[in-house]
């Protein structure tokens, strides 16, 4: 979600390792007004909402903590400043943020012992579905603030994607930086070129591909399996191939999950680690950075990613990459939809949404302070330029990538037809319900270590959707 070293250049887009759902703490702490302009005391001192206030002349500091930034600068590392606040920044003298990356487990960790002893940051990110449901009570309502600021109707100028499974009834708990979609499968186009293999198109084609190449000595396909998000990806991608959307009415207890056409897709799952597909060891690894940095190498031809990774076929990205790995071949890197594995000629849909909302902790001291800085992120002229600028689907309607930068003729058309995917895009990413995410994330690994059958495993995913109050 997305999420790289979690989307470290944004060639990831500072992803993603996203979707392993810890327990989180609620708090009854919900409920905003409408920003009201700060006020100026007799000793000179500018108050906030809150009321907090910062002397005279010097910037009111908020702080920003996630696992992904939005785009990162040309040649940063790890850890630095994304574009979107290092741009805020440069632009607004009298507010300051204050950043700090965390990878995406250890932010769920950090962020949840924060958040408990009311030690938060101003501003979070937050995924759509579960996260933003376990976290709502410690967000500020962002819908009143938008309603001031933004203008009538402000909803019509973003796309209704951006919002999916962000709302929590009337409330708005935080707001799209930009939007992504999974369901695609990477390659390197350079690796598979040197052995005239083509990108699969059916999943007969994708143990073909990998055989050829294992018995070359290379790595056909890196899954850091470690992470439950790309599991999770792995398995929608399978399920709506069998079945398009059915998953989500499972989801929404409508459907057992024992469903044959579910059973069906946890068997295909279980075979890739049998069949040549996943690498040995893959349970081991992280997607990111450890999947990632492999793929990245020119050390494995095909990775599951989704949209959030466009921007590895710009020519900064890949300076960028060849200096961070020490490596001097260029490589072309596409991604083409996950194969065909229903047989009926089509390959699979798009599934995805928001891919990183900003929230607003309840107990911020810096209220109008964090609400200018999550509103120049939706504006056309701030984070939605660079969101553009960076080859990153905005959460703005009307605005136009820039391909500028993207190498290739081939990958600038692969840019245009993705936007034309994402409209055909069979449903959401995220889930709702943690324990839902646990249970499945549960078993996955269990059908990929061989210790429960299918059958056994969604079993125990179905018990656990039973029990859930929906």
């Amino acid at each position: 979600m997305h999420y790289h070293t979690v989307r470290r250049f944004r060639w990831p887009a500072q992803l993603f390792s996203i979707l392993i759902i810890s327990s989180l703490l609620l708090s009854a702490c919900a409920g905003a007004s409408a920003p009201a302009p700060a006020a100026s005391n007799a000793g000179g001192a500018t108050t906030t909402q809150a009321g907090s206030s910062s002397a005279a002349g010097e910037p009111v500091k908020i702080t920003f903590w996630s696992w992904n930034g939005g785009p990162a600068v040309p040649g940063a590392q790890t850890g630095d400043p994304p574009a979107l606040v290092v741009e805020f920044n440069k632009t607004h003298p009298d507010i300051q943020v204050d950043w700090k990356f965390y990878q995406y487990v250890d932010y769920l960790n950090a962020l949840k012992l924060a958040v408990a002893s009311g030690e938060g940051p101003d501003v979070f990110g937050l995924q759509a579905g579960a996260l933003i449901k376990e976290y709502n009570e410690f967000t500020e309502d962002l819908k009143p603030y938008a309603d001031k600021d933004l203008g009538a109707n402000w909803q019509d100028q973003y796309y209704p994607l951006g919002f999916e499974g962000v709302t929590m009834g009337d409330k708005l708990p935080g707001f799209p930086i930009f939007l992504s979609a999974a369901g695609q499968l990477w390659y390197n186009k350079t690796l598979l070129d040197k052995y005239n293999v083509k990108p699969p198109a059916t999943l007969d084609e994708w143990v073909a591909a990998c055989k050829t190449l294992n018995d070359a000595g290379e790595t056909c396909f890196v899954q850091g399996a470690k992470d439950a998000w790309v599991n999770f990806d792995m398995y929608i991608a399978l399920a709506n191939e069998l079945a398009p959307g059915k998953i989500y009415d499972a989801e929404a207890g409508k459907v057992p999950w024992t469903d044959p056409d579910l059973v069906k897709a946890m068997d295909l799952w279980g075979e890739m680690f049998k069949n040549g597909i996943m690498q040995k060891g893959a349970l081991g690894i992280s997607q990111y950075p450890d999947a990632n940095d492999i793929w990245a190498q020119g050390k494995a031809a095909m990775i599951l990613f989704g949209m959030w990774n466009d921007s590895v076929m710009t020519k900064t990205a890949l300076e960028t990459m060849k200096k961070q790995y020490g490596i001097s071949d260029t490589f072309e890197f596409l991604p083409v939809l996950f194969p065909d594995v229903n047989g009926d000629g089509k390959p699979g849909q798009l599934f995805g949404g928001p891919d990183v909302v900003l929230a607003m902790s309840a107990s911020s001291k810096q209220k109008d302070a964090t609400w200018e800085f999550i509103k120049w992120v939706a504006s056309k002229d701030g984070g939605q330029k660079i969101m553009v600028d960076n080859v990153s689907i905005p959460a703005m309607k009307g605005l136009t990538l820039n391909d500028s930068d993207i190498s290739t003729d081939e990958q600038k058309a692969n840019l245009k037809q993705q936007l034309v995917d994402l409209e055909n895009a069979v449903g959401k990413r995220e889930f709702t319900y943690s324990e839902l995410k646990t249970a499945l994330g549960d078993a996955l690994q269990n059908v990929a270590t061989g210790s429960q059958t299918s059958q056994q495993a969604l079993e125990a995913v179905d018990q656990v959707s039973q029990g859930i109050q929906r």
